[in-house]
Order: structure tokens, then C-alpha cells, then sequence
């Protein structure tokens, strides 16, 4: 199901912000505001204010939420209660004034999948637990910012290059399709589908390369590889497969908890180093679980809820 407020320009995203601080969120708007507070809680959006300024936040922040000045909780609750309020407000407060106040910011939750149609007829999927963001009106270049995954069909303009910025690696075209995972639980990479692209390493200036067609760019340690890559093997998550092959069992996780939006922790740390291969398309979680139990000898628990997942060693056999 995709958000009614998957598309939001900044100065609307505030307001949003300020009405969950508030506690007045539908649960739709409450699922966007915490999908985004929950990519950049650990960004350095954050150090771009001031502990003044920080403290002002709290205390407007504190002065509108529905907990009385002389609540009997203790101070640690209230806290905890207010404190993504302040990072989030803080978030935007900071790229307010460090980005054009035009930005529009579009996002995919956990379980979702969206595409998003640029402006200039550029066309991006992004895939689940990501988001992009661009200013509503391109100007010499065509530039977007991407945290997580996405593919990217762009129209061609050879008078406004299209870059791809992300926290470690910048792509460079005019007009091609090519898909960027930048995920944290992964190496960060680019998949070339049509045309070609050229990717710099933001770590350093001098480490760039030019790939096409089937050939991939993937940043190990902090150099960028060239590498043969299947395309479509790498966009097949556009089409609802997921594709593993030899993936270890902490990205297939990670890739599941995105997909499905549940969580999954490990009885023990050595398993999340077992491989795993396997294609689903369009499979319910119940079945890829049991897959993944029948072939790697796992027993698949659930814990506190149905969106909480156990995996251990089958112990029975």
C-alpha cells in the first residue's frame, strides 16, 4: 500500500513533522515521518545545530506535546518520548537551511515500492526503505540525492547531466538506465542496464571509472572495482523477485526486513554467515522463511509478534 503523503515539498514536511510532535498523526503520516527518522537518525544533518539551539527545539517541543510540565514520569521516559521529535525537527531545521527550500522528497517505507516520475521524464524506482530528494525545478545539472536503492530510466538532455549523489559514490550520465544500491548492510554499487555511466568515489577525486552495459561498479574497502554484472539480475527486485545468490544470511535478513517490514534477529552470530540461493517472485514471507529452514536446516520462531523473527540452528535433526 503506498503512503498518501509519499511525496512531500519541504516546507509541507516540516509541518508534518511539527504535527507529529504534536501527536496528531494519522498512522500513515506517523509510518512516513518515523521511515525517515529512522534512515537519518544517525546522519550528520544533526551537527549543524547549535546545543543552544538544540535546547530551544526541546523546550518548544516540550511546551506542545500533550505531557504536562509536571509530569510524574520520570525524566528519562519523557525524553525518550520527545527525543525523535527534536532529531526530526532538527533534521529539517538543518536542511532548511542547507538545501533550497523547493526540495521535494519522496520516499518508499519498509514493504513498499514506488515509482517516481521526475519532472524532465526521467523515471526512478526506488526500492523499499529509501527515499530520494530533489529540488522541484533542475537547473544547470539535474541533480538528486539518494539514500538506499534505486533504478533509474533517465531522459536524455545533453544539456543537464543527471547526477546521482549518495553518501560514498556519485553517478554521472546524460541518458541511460542503470540501478544504485547504496544499502547499508551491503557494498555499495552501480548496475549498468542501457547506455553508460561514469562513477566517482566522493572519498577520492581521482578514482573514477566508466562502465556499460552488464558491467558493474561496486566500492570495496575504498576503491571503486569494475566488474561483469548481469543487469537484470540486479534490477530484478523492480519486478518483485528477490535474487540471491550466495548471499549470506545477515543481507538476506536485511533484504527481508525491507521487503516485509518485520524484524529478524539471530540466536546466534555464526549463522549470519551461511549463504543462501534461491528466486522468489511475488512470495508470501511464510514461504521464503521455510525455504530458507529447509535448505540451511533452521527453525524459523516467532517472538512477540508476527513481525518479529527468531532464526537458530534446528536442533531436532
Amino acid at each position: 500500500m503506498l503512503l498518501k503523503y509519499n511525496k512531500l515539498k519541504q516546507e509541507d514536511f516540516i509541518a508534518l513533522v511539527q504535527k507529529y510532535s504534536k501527536g496528531k498523526c494519522t498512522p500513515q503520516e506517523k509510518k512516513l515521518v518515523e521511515t525517515f527518522f529512522e534512515e537519518n537518525q544517525k546522519n550528520d544533518f544533526q551537527i549543524y545545530l547549535s546545543q543552544k539551539r538544540k535546547e530551544q527545539l526541546f523546550s518548544k517541543i516540550k511546551d506542545n506535546t500533550s505531557l504536562p510540565h509536571t509530569t510524574k514520569k520520570p525524566a528519562h521516559t519523557f525524553f525518550k518520548i520527545t527525543a525523535a521529535a527534536v532529531i526530526l525537527i532538527g533534521l529539517v531545521i538543518s536542511l532548511q537551511f542547507f538545501t533550497s527550500p523547493k526540495t521535494i522528497i519522496q520516499v518508499a517505507a519498509k514493504g513498499e515500492k514506488r515509482e517516481v516520475l521526475l519532472h524532465d521524464g526521467s523515471l526512478i524506482v526506488l526500492n523499499s526503505n529509501s527515499y530520494i530528494s530533489y529540488p522541484e525545478e533542475f537547473e544547470d545539472t539535474r541533480n538528486v540525492q539518494l539514500k538506499g536503492q534505486a533504478y533509474f530510466k533517465v531522459k536524455r538532455d545533453t544539456t543537464k547531466p543527471f547526477i546521482v549523489n549518495t553518501k560514498r559514490l556519485q553517478v554521472q550520465v546524460l541518458g541511460t538506465s542503470f540501478d544504485v544500491n547504496t544499502n547499508d548492510y551491503n557494498t555499495p554499487k552501480v548496475s549498468v542496464v542501457t547506455g553508460k555511466v561514469k562513477v566517482l568515489n566522493n572519498n577520492n577525486p581521482d578514482d573514477k571509472i566508466i562502465i556499460t552495459k552488464n558491467q558493474q561498479a561496486t566500492l570495496t574497502g575504498n576503491k571503486l572495482l569494475k566488474e561483469q554484472a548481469n543487469s537484470m539480475h540486479q534490477i530484478a527486485w523492480t519486478q518483485n523477485i528477490i535474487r540471491l545468490e550466495n548471499t549470506p544470511l545477515r543481507e538476506t535478513a536485511k533484504i527481508l526486513e525491507n521487503w516485509y517490514d518485520i524484524k529478524i534477529e539471530f540466536e546466534e552470530k555464526k549463522l549470519e554467515d551461511l549463504t543462501i540461493s534461491g528466486k522468489f517472485k511475488n512470495e508470501k514471507l511464510e514461504n521464503v522463511l521455510k525455504s530458507m529452514a529447509l535448505l540451511k536446516n533452521l527453525k524459523i520462531d516467532t517472538l512477540t509478534t508476527s513481525k518479529h523473527i527468531l532464526i537458530r540452528k534446528n536442533k531436532s535433526n
